[in-house]
């Protein structure tokens, strides 16, 4: 897997940090904006610094430790870390990465060796008691140790821990036969571990006489579990520090650590113990830092008074640790000091003094920190921040109802930022005042007042029959019309995004549909994500699949699977109509079909037309192919249509060939143009396996054109007949209606380079399973069932906290298809999903649904978004002159050129890449959705936010930044003489405007 390549600004910085390591500026942090992409800049630096050890060093070795195990494995690619050196939660532990490297070692003999850590820093190393991988490996390698030979099961009992733990001896054995092949290709794992074991055993003698002791008991389970937990604690901190002490890196690269005081924080955890081995104890290790925040950028007076520690406190840290020398460190403090004393006295008449002491500052903080940042915001769209209009009486019975059954029962008044934030609150809420409230009604036990509400619990009985449900929320309302288009151009009919280049116009709900975007949105609460992803869910099943049991010859349809008799609960049944032969139509990739149909040859007409081409050369080839196989007509059936694909192409046919249908040239034109497999075959056209790699991710669209609401969607666009067999002819003229060929082009282009196999593995992941959550009906809080499920699909959460290789891995899922053109069309989530994730391949809609207290905050969200490459950009590149047909061979290579060309001038490949100039002629922003209530105040924070953003990098490092921003505002200042008192960290920008204070715009 290669890296990604850096881009001339990338390449500047990348250079710049080489420069300082070669100064013996070993600390160096890297804080580009939110966006621009470290991650590469960071490949590169590894390159370079590979290169200049190469002179002296035989195995050059990164650690590379982010954070968070689904930002790792998104960023793994960008670094060109092997896919089977990624992470999986379960041995991402600090404990278990001895073997991981010698396994990478010994698999790859390279000269450069990339190790990915991530640290669950959630978990203290001296709490819990591990995962039993993390347990079962240790088992593994130390039962071999010599003192331990004469006690294998009790010291097996120890780490087992549970006596009901699943799968303990398989697990054992697993980790021991990795061992075993590790050791055999090594030749020196297993010496290496037994000779680390025992320098720490004599180091703390008298932790090895409490194992033994232990493990001389008669029965280990038995003993007290703190005894226990201790004891296994300090195995794994005994691991641990082993893992460290082989790392042994020439560089360490440190990722989204977004409070640079936790991580130095010195404690037990797995951050803490490597923050102390590669930031405090290696002086002499090369250290890169990535984060945009690495202190806090902004504080306002309420968090200084309440914590009485802020950006500058953490400034000052920072700053200190990356100087790491005292004389360094005072030069730093009086020139900033200089600095900030005249800045305190801003004063327009003090331009030049202030100007020189900024440049001095400058210049100190450039010895160990880079940044750069794009100051212009042309492409943002703020005209939707604004108070809502759509603000109904059952908005205020959301509240009155539930604050008078407060008052009933005593319990004081209802938090008015609940009711603004969802609707039937007791549906979805897990919070404690819901708790008082469920154990005061059954004091009382009078509940009169929730039987009458229509506001506060959802109803099973209205969900199953497909009734509208009341939004009763104003920000949800808003959010119903962004996603749905307020009904009006059939949004919910789309499985995947428009294309933002179609090859031809098809009149079609994908062209109605036109420029439409995902939505991200994010909440301060929990239940929000929650709320949104079944509410909106079940409002597009209910437009679909609700529509279907509305005709007049449909019978009802039921949203629940109907109770057995005996009242269990039953599964949704969904009967799948692609199987079989019918299943084959749209996943065999004709090679004979995919040559009558080239994309750029037929650009830029209407679908008709195409049509019209395609099935002609179509007609021609079965003319000479009837009068060559003597074939006669035949009842159409799929597996004529497999077999007659197979034969074209001069395969042997899994069914055999009697004849041709009538109509059969119509079929095979939707297929020759709009067929999953032969899209997915021209994509990989080339590939040495492009055919078995096009059934493979045809197969994903089998999976998504056989769930109920895809089904439901082209039964409604196209009437359901009696025969499945019209159902995978109607599939196939849905792809070609949608452009699929583009779309999947248009996809491949925004994962970027890397193999073909490692392509296919991405475009797979972007289709992600239905899921659901559980939620209260009224039904069920009042005790007459089981609390009921909603679906989730069109929306989806990204909440939950829990770390564990289930919830990552659903994060990672979820991830993945929201960066995909197909569904989930809105993300849900909380600060969890504010940094350092990207979100931006097809959602240029960011709802703040609760405004945050601090405006970096507002920063950090929409930087999901505003990314490299980003829906926006495309979509305005795609629909200029620069995306206009024709075309030689590659759409989108070809319209960056040509934007490239013709745009970038003297700026650095920020433009077009991540930015357009503030005269171009936008048709499609990122759009900031900010719902704000009428007469609260919502206004007054969000303006008062805007302010802040303005001029906040002018408080960098500033002690009272709030109250240097008052002082600013008093004074008339011109905003282009505000921006040259910026810090200018930026390599790019400092050698093209000679050593000037002017930033990219």
């Amino acid at each position: 897997m290669s890296a990604l390549k850096p881009l001339d600004f990338q390449e500047a910085t990348a250079n710049r940090i080489l420069e300082l390591y070669q100064q013996k500026q070993y600390r160096v942090l890297l804080a580009d904006e939110v966006g621009l992409g470290k991650t590469i800049i960071a490949s590169a630096v590894i390159q370079k610094v590979a290169d200049l050890h190469a002179a002296w060093d035989d195995h050059f070795k990164v650690v590379y430790i982010c954070s968070n195990i689904n930002i790792a494995n998104q960023n793994c690619r960008k670094l060109g870390i092997p896919e089977e050196d990624c992470l999986d939660f379960q041995e991402s532990r600090l404990s278990m990465q001895h073997l991981r490297i010698y396994e990478s070692a010994g698999r790859d003999h390279s000269y450069m060796q990339l190790i990915p850590m991530t640290p669950a820093t959630s978990f203290s190393m001296t709490g819990g008691q591990g995962s039993k991988h993390e347990r079962a490996l240790i088992y593994a390698v130390l039962h071999r140790y010599p003192v331990f030979e004469s006690y294998q099961d009790p010291l097996k009992q120890l780490l087992q821990y549970e006596h009901t733990l699943q799968w303990w001896d398989w697990n054992i054995d697993e980790y021991n036969k990795r061992i075993d092949e590790c050791d055999a290709e090594t030749g020196n794992y297993l010496s290496d571990m037994m000779d680390a074991i025992s320098r720490y055993f004599k180091l703390e003698p008298a932790f090895l006489d409490e194992i033994l002791d232990i493990c001389k008991q008669p029965e280990v389970m038995e003993l007290p579990h703190r005894r226990r937990r201790e004891a296994v604690n300090g195995l794994r901190r005994m691991f641990a520090s082993i893992s460290l002490d082989r790392l042994k890196p020439d560089l360490v690269i440190m990722d989204e650590f977004q409070r640079f005081k936790d991580l130095i924080a010195g404690d037990n955890s797995e951050s803490g113990m490597l923050a102390r081995k590669f930031l405090i104890e290696d002086n002499d290790v090369k250290v890169l830092l990535l984060s945009a925040t690495p202190y806090k950028p902004y504080s306002t007076l309420e968090e200084l008074s309440e914590t009485g520690e802020g950006h500058y406190q953490e400034f000052m840290q920072v700053m200190d640790f990356l100087m790491n020398d005292d004389q360094k460190k005072h030069q730093f403090h009086q020139v900033w000091s200089d600095y900030s004393r005249h800045l305190a006295e801003i004063k327009t008449e003090h331009y030049t003094v202030l100007v020189a002491e900024k440049t001095r500052a400058e210049d100190e903080m450039y010895r160990c920190v880079c940044r750069t940042e794009r100051l212009s915001d042309a492409i943002f769209d703020r005209s939707k921040a604004t108070e809502m209009t759509e603000i109904t009486t059952e908005d205020i019975r959301s509240y009155t109802e539930l604050q008078m059954l407060m008052d009933s029962l005593s319990l004081g008044k209802f938090p008015i930022e609940y009711v603004k934030s969802a609707p039937y609150l007791l549906s979805f809420m897990n919070y404690r005042v819901k708790d008082k409230i469920v154990d005061a009604l059954e004091k009382q036990g009078d509940y009169r007042l929730v039987e009458q509400s229509t506001s506060m619990l959802l109803r099973r009985t209205r969900i199953n029959r497909y009734e509208k449900m009341p939004c009763n929320n104003g920000r949800l309302q808003t959010l119903f019309n962004e996603a749905f288009s307020r009904e009006r151009n059939g949004a919910e009919l789309l499985l995947w995004i428009p294309a933002s280049r179609p090859y031809y116009s098809t009149k079609s709900v994908f062209d109605k549909n036109k420029g439409y975007s995902k939505t991200l949105v994010f909440s301060s609460w929990e239940m929000v994500p929650r709320m949104i992803a079944g509410l909106t869910s079940y409002e597009a099943e209910r437009l679909t699949v609700g529509r279907l049991g509305n005709r007049d010859d449909a019978k009802q349809m039921r949203y629940f699977a109907q109770d057995s008799s005996e009242g269990e609960r039953k599964r949704r049944k969904v009967v799948v109509r692609l199987r079989d032969e019918m299943e084959e139509v749209l996943t065999y990739p004709c090679r004979t079909l995919a040559k009558l149909y080239e994309p750029l040859e037929l650009a830029d007409r209407s679908v008709d037309e195409v049509r019209r081409i395609v099935c002609g050369r179509v007609q021609e080839l079965l003319q000479e192919f009837r009068q060559t196989h003597q074939l006669h007509a035949v009842r159409q059936s799929a597996a004529q249509v497999v077999a007659l694909m197979q034969t074209l192409d001069g395969e042997e046919p899994s069914y055999e060939l009697n004849g041709i249908a009538a109509g059969t040239e119509k079929l095979l034109t939707e297929l020759a143009i709009g067929s999953p497999a032969i899209c997915a075959y021209r994509l990989f056209k080339g590939a040495s396996m492009a055919g078995t790699m096009a059934m493979d991710l045809a197969d994903k669209f089998i999976a998504l054109f056989n769930k109920q609401e895809s089904m439901a969607i082209i039964d409604v666009l196209y009437g359901k007949k009696d025969s499945d067999e019209a159902y995978y002819w109607n599939v196939a003229s849905y792809c070609v209606e949608g452009n699929l060929q583009a779309v999947l082009d248009e996809y491949a282009f925004t994962l970027g380079g890397g193999s073909d196999l490692e392509l296919l593995r991405q475009m797979k992941s972007g289709f992600v399973d239905t899921a659901s959550i559980q939620i209260e009906t009224r039904e069920s809080f009042l005790g007459h069932r089981e609390k009921s499920r909603l679906r989730t699909h069109f929306a989806v959460g990204y909440f939950n906290a829990q770390v564990n290789e289930k919830t990552m891995q659903r994060t990672e899922n979820i991830r993945s298809a929201f960066n995909s053109p197909f569904r989930p069309f809105v993300l849900a989530t909380t600060s969890i999903g504010q940094e350092g994730l990207d979100f931006h391949n097809y959602c240029r809609k960011i709802m703040h649904w609760n405004l945050p207290s601090n405006p970096i905050d507002l920063e950090q969200r929409e930087g999901r978004i505003n990314r490299y490459l980003c829906h926006a950009i495309r979509q305005n590149l795609a629909d200029s002159e620069f995306g206009a047909f024709p075309f030689e061979k590659s759409v989108w290579k070809e319209t960056m050129d040509r934007a490239t060309v013709a745009l970038k001038q003297n700026h650095s490949d920020l433009i077009p890449y991540w930015c357009l100039p503030d005269d171009f002629p936008f048709k499609y922003k990122i759009e900031r959705i900010v719902p704000m209530y009428p007469y609260s105040q919502d206004r007054c924070r969000y303006d008062h936010l805007m302010d802040v953003l303005s001029v906040y990098r002018l408080t960098l490092g500033q002690p009272r930044q709030e109250e240097l921003f008052e002082t600013i505002h008093k004074e008339n200042w011109n905003m282009d003489e505000l921006k040259k008192l910026y810090i200018n960290l930026s390599p790019w920008n400092r050698a093209h405007h000679n050593g000037g204070t002017e930033h990219e715009d």
